[in-house]
């Protein structure tokens, strides 16, 4: 499993996006 920081999570649509630890973004 990735690790890394929640950037912005939107609660009423159910997702958000993370920064890892190596720069990229996720989607989640």
């Amino acid at each position: 499993m990735a690790n890394g920081t929640v950037k912005w999570f939107n609660d009423k649509k159910g997702f958000g996006f993370i920064s890892q630890d190596n720069g990229q973004d996720v989607k989640s």
